[in-house]
C-alpha cells in the first residue's frame, strides 16, 4: 500500500482529498502545516505528498526546500496560487509538478 502524505492548514481540503484517495487503496496521512509534514517525513516510509504553498509556521516554499535536503519523495504543490511565475517558483523550490486547486 503506498503512503499519502497530504500538507494544507485548510481541514476541509485534507478531508475532502482523504475522502478521494481512501477508495484507492492508499494509506492517507494528515498535517496541517509544515512543521507537521517534516516530522512525519521523518517518522514515516512516505511514497508522496501533496502540498498547499500558502499556510502558516512555514509556506510550501520553505516545506519542500527543507524535504529536498534530507529526501527525494516525489512533491506536488496543490495550490489556490495559479500564476505562472507561482508554478515556476514552486518547481524551482524542489516540487516535481504543480496543479492548482
Amino acid at each position: 500500500m503506498s503512503t499519502i502524505l497530504l500538507v494544507d492548514d485548510e481541514r476541509d481540503i485534507l478531508l475532502a482529498l482523504r475522502i478521494y484517495l481512501l477508495p484507492q487503496g492508499y494509506e492517507i496521512l494528515l498535517a496541517e502545516n509544515g512543521r507537521q509534514a517534516l516530522q512525519i517525513l521523518r517518522e514515516r516510509k512516505i511514497d508522496l505528498i501533496l502540498l498547499d504553498i500558502m499556510m502558516p509556521e512555514m509556506d510550501g516554499i520553505q516545506t519542500v526546500r527543507e524535504i529536498r535536503s534530507f529526501c527525494n519523495v516525489p512533491v506536488i504543490f496543490l495550490s489556490a496560487k495559479g500564476e505562472e511565475e507561482d508554478k515556476i517558483a514552486g518547481l524551482e523550490a524542489g516540487a516535481d509538478d504543480y496543479i492548482t486547486k
